[in-house]
């Protein structure tokens, strides 16, 4: 029995095209997706913008549209249904407009689309759904969505991205406007739908229906970062794809240590047969599951510490050279000790020095008396949650305006704390061991 096959891989360096091309030949090429000369529809998860709760990265939006248009398609649209801002002002938010007409692509707002009447099947709620006339008229169409969690789904995934196609015209802003026309609080004058909502009879079974209606090509979560749809964050430079979206977003539920079959939305649209959602049924390639997992729900907690291997690899191959570099300078490596260049072998040598018994001690013992007390405020105000901006400020508030930067790059250059970035906001992360290594410091 054939199995549906999933691709992982993981972003080295944030070089999203290379990583794109490499996850794509995984599944086969894309020229066996994208015929020449079709219409290709890209549909990012805008739900609103600007905002720390989880939208496709613009930076992997381009880099989809630029691999399409080596594919010679007939035309490139870009469409979005926003559900609480308005899609235009989510493009221009984002840079969609620069990126569309650098490559001639098209924007397409499908809570203003027309739409086309597509009949459900028996069972789901609605006898039809009124799709945006440039989803029905499109030949492929690519689902970008965000790998978060998100209220009972469990995870805002592949499927619950096509909840973006009950455009507005028919379904009201935020989707189901028609049945809460009454709350002044919700909905407003001139847009309420007048179809039956998307978040009715639930929202499961809504996800199925616009997916039994609506085929999607090619899925790729944006796992760049992670979040739990409460504003916290962490860099997991990870993209998963796959042709089939049940499929896909049951090996992205696993990574987030979901199982997908215990939960109503895969398990309907599996029993539909719009794809498997057990990963005995599914081909996984490219990086193994273990070297990406991630557990969602942790991020609650606002995660701070972290493993050293986890923080090192977030870094550009510079940043490690300089934390090399530092380590012969204060002699916290053996005299003698060979100078590395290359990538995969720093970070071996990195994660064995630093978490090597007695490091941090020794290191914390070379630090400045500002470099200890910036990491401190790190780990009292820091984490996911928080931003550098944030912890500057404090520094400078707690340390009569000192100037902050030589405090930031001690740290950095010794591996005691890990400036991560954001498509929202810059942050902390310290590796684990460290906030108990601060607390015994003399």
């Amino acid at each position: 029995m054939s199995r549906e096959r999933v691709a992982i891989v993981k972003v080295v360096e944030q070089r999203i095209d290379e990583s794109l091309r490499q996850i794509v030949d995984l599944l086969g090429g894309l020229s066996d997706i994208v015929p020449r000369g079709s219409r290709v529809l890209v549909k990012p998860n805008l739900v609103f913008s600007p905002t720390d709760r989880g939208i496709t990265h613009p930076e992997l939006i381009e880099a989809v549209v630029r691999l399409v248009t080596g594919a010679s398609p007939g035309e490139i649209m870009i469409g979005e249904g926003s559900a609480d801002v308005y899609t235009t002002q989510g493009y221009r938010f984002q840079g969609l407009g620069r990126i569309a007409a650098r490559y001639g692509a098209r924007l397409v707002d499908l809570n203003l689309e027309e739409g086309v009447k597509k009949a459900v099947p028996a069972g789901l709620g609605r006898e039809y759904i009124m799709v945006p006339r440039a989803v029905a008229e499109s030949d492929v169409f690519i689902s970008l969505p965000v790998f978060k969690l998100w209220g009972s789904s469990p995870l805002s995934l592949s499927l619950k991205n096509l909840i973006g196609l009950y455009g507005a015209r028919y379904y009201g802003h935020n989707k189901d406007s028609r049945q809460r026309a009454g709350d002044p609080g919700y909905a407003l004058p001139g847009e309420v739908g007048r179809e039956l909502g998307a978040h009715q009879p639930s929202v499961p079974v809504s996800i199925c229906a616009q997916n039994s209606v609506v085929e999607t090509h090619l899925a790729i979560i944006d796992a760049l970062e992670g979040g739990d749809g409460r504003g916290n964050w962490m860099r997991l430079n990870t993209l998963i794809a796959g042709r089939n979206p049940v499929a896909t977003d049951t090996v992205a539920c696993q990574m987030a240590g979901v199982t997908a079959s215990e939960h109503e939305q895969y398990c309907l649209c599996a029993q539909r047969g719009l794809g498997p959602c057990t990963m005995d049924e599914i081909e996984v390639v490219g990086a193994g599951l273990e070297e990406v997992s991630f557990e969602l729900a942790r991020l609650h907690d606002n995660v701070l510490e972290m493993p050293v291997g986890f923080c090192l690899d977030l870094l550009s191959t510079g940043e490690l050279l300089q934390i090399q570099r530092a380590l012969h300078l204060y002699g916290l490596v053996e005299p003698g000790a060979p100078t590395l260049e290359e990538r995969d072998a720093l970070l071996a040598m990195l994660s064995e020095v630093l978490s090597s018994e007695g490091y941090y001690g020794r290191a914390l013992a070379q630090c400045t008396d500002y470099a200890r007390a910036l990491l401190r405020i790190i780990v009292v105000e820091g984490g996911t949650s928080s931003s550098l901006v944030a912890i500057e400020k404090s520094f400078g508030e707690q340390l009569s305006g000192l100037y902050y930067y030589p405090s930031y790059r001690c740290l950095t250059r010794l591996g005691l704390a890990y400036a991560v970035d954001s498509a929202t906001r810059p942050y902390y992360l310290v590796p684990e061991g460290i906030v108990d290594a601060l607390q015994r410091f003399p």
